[in-house]
């Protein structure tokens, strides 16, 4: 797709919903030119400047056009969506970024119920076929129902404790145990749980998975968070992670939330400075260009919060772990193989010497089998090139030939640096409340410091919601 025409857009409904019904599968929608000026004197000026067109803000957008405000969105890239992305894949759409969504997710089922957003099933959770990698990497093969009990056993066991620890998992400040519970990593945690070698390599894959990163990084407690909000049942949390998405990808939602902010959307326009006064705020872009509002939401990522200039000075707390980055560094490819192969499931312990920790099958037809892996960056993989990933995955299947990979390096995005949230070890318990607390009049709303479903789409959701109620409570007695 190419890059949009840089300037200020807005995106229609009209345009949104031509474009769903046509099926497009690009990230993003045309955009119509939307008039700046819409009466306050000032074409630069806005009752309130969002920093991102992520899921956080377009929520936030949304929100406040509920109570009349102007609205300026001030997107990075070319496109909207964030660290969601719906590129193509084999001429079908499929999410580089951003897939899986549950009921269990009240805010994110909100918007698929407003927005008659329709979800489809990934086939992944009924393959029995298995292909694993032990932690030195030697090949075996086993059938998943005959492994049974002992070999989820061990990973119930090992996320136990949630329930005491996280009685209302969605409200982080009610109940605060699992801030002192946070001081081991998950590769502590299966240190201290007896487990069976088939048990380590579920445990391992499955958490190298969530968490995009190798086990010694992953905060323990980040794992029993997600369990907790999962009703505390393993089937249900295995069912969040990867069992229903949203048909035509995440475009789907994103592109209709975008068509109803009613917000003035510019893209290619990423942010240098935030500057806060006693009266309003002045946000200028890289190329020079400056917006003042009432009040301003920035939903920049934590690991590039540290990239914008703010005055005043963000307080330590947020530039500190910001400095520090989250451990959630995954790889996503999809894979296209030659030949159709029967449905199967590949894992491999992050621990190991794996570069692919898990081969999700995905679709066999037209003579190709699209299978979607998942890494981490703690090793290294050149994702993008097809030479390099069929030797990852010959690692599970000798005689793989590559056919195509599609792939986007969030890890090397300049306006990410990382993918989901994923607390390291007593990182983020001690400064989530700090994260979540406005700088005067800029607020923060993002999936990364979320109270519930953090590193998900409903977790950016939510902060949306949050944030833009905040900065309406602000400004509402002046109005």
């Amino acid at each position: 797709m190419s890059d949009q025409e840089a300037g200020q857009q807005r995106l229609t409904r009209r345009a949104a919903m031509t474009a769903a019904a046509l099926g497009v599968a690009a990230a993003t929608l045309p955009q119509a030119r939307a008039s700046v000026d819409r009466g306050k004197g000032d074409g630069n000026a806005f009752d309130a400047i969002i920093v991102g067109a992520g899921f956080a803000g377009l929520t936030a957008a949304r929100e406040l056009k509920q109570h009349g405000y102007r609205v300026l969105v001030l997107e990075a890239r070319d496109r909207i969506g964030g660290r969601t992305y719906t590129g193509e894949v084999a001429g079908k759409p499929h999410d580089l970024g951003g897939t899986w969504v549950h009921w269990l997710q009240p805010h994110v089922w909100a918007e698929i119920t407003r927005y008659g957003v329709e979800l489809e099933v990934s086939p992944n959770g009924d393959a029995d076929d298995l292909v694993y990698l032990d932690l030195q990497g030697a090949r075996h093969q086993a059938k998943i129902s005959e492994m049974g009990e002992a070999l989820y056993g061990p990973m119930v066991a090992m996320l136990a404790e949630a329930r005491e620890i996280f009685p209302r998992p969605a409200e982080p400040f009610v109940d605060t145990k699992w801030i002192a519970a946070d001081t081991l990593s998950v590769a502590d945690k299966i240190a201290a749980t007896q487990q069976t070698p088939e048990s380590r390599i579920l445990v391992e894959t499955f958490l190298t998975s969530l968490g995009g990163c190798a086990p010694a990084n992953m905060a323990w407690i980040d794992a029993a968070r997600l369990f907790a909000l999962s009703a505390y049942d393993f089937r249900l949390f295995a069912d969040v992670c990867a069992r229903f998405k949203i048909k035509g990808g995440t475009h789907a939602l994103y592109s209709a939330l975008a068509a109803d902010c009613d917000a003035t959307i510019q893209l290619n326009s990423p942010v240098a400075s935030i500057e806060a006064s006693g009266q309003g705020v002045r946000v200028t872009t890289v190329k020079g260009e400056t917006y003042t509002a009432d009040a301003a939401i920035s939903t920049l990522p934590l690991n590039v919060l540290n990239d914008v200039r703010f005055s005043p000075p963000l307080p330590k707390e947020k530039s500190k772990v910001s400095a520090e980055r989250h451990a959630g560094r995954a790889n996503k490819i999809h894979i296209l193989l030659e030949g159709e192969r029967p449905i199967f499931a590949a894992w491999a312990p992050g621990s190991g010497p794996s570069l692919l920790n898990q081969l999700m099958w995905d679709s066999a037809e037209n003579g190709y089998t699209h299978l979607i892996a998942f890494g981490t960056a703690d090793h290294p993989l050149q994702i993008e090139d097809k030479a390099a990933v069929q030797a990852a995955v010959r690692q599970f299947l000798p005689d793989a030939v590559v056919a195509d990979v599609k792939a986007h390096d969030w890890n090397a995005d300049p306006y990410s640096k990382g993918t989901w949230c994923i607390s390291r070890p007593g990182q983020i318990s001690h400064a989530l409340q700090a994260l979540q607390a406005p700088h005067g009049r800029i607020f923060f709303a993002s999936g990364d410091w979320a109270s519930g479903w953090r590193s998900c789409i409903d977790g950016a959701i939510e902060q949306g919601i949050a944030t833009s109620r905040a900065l309406h409570q602000l400004l509402a007695p002046k109005r």
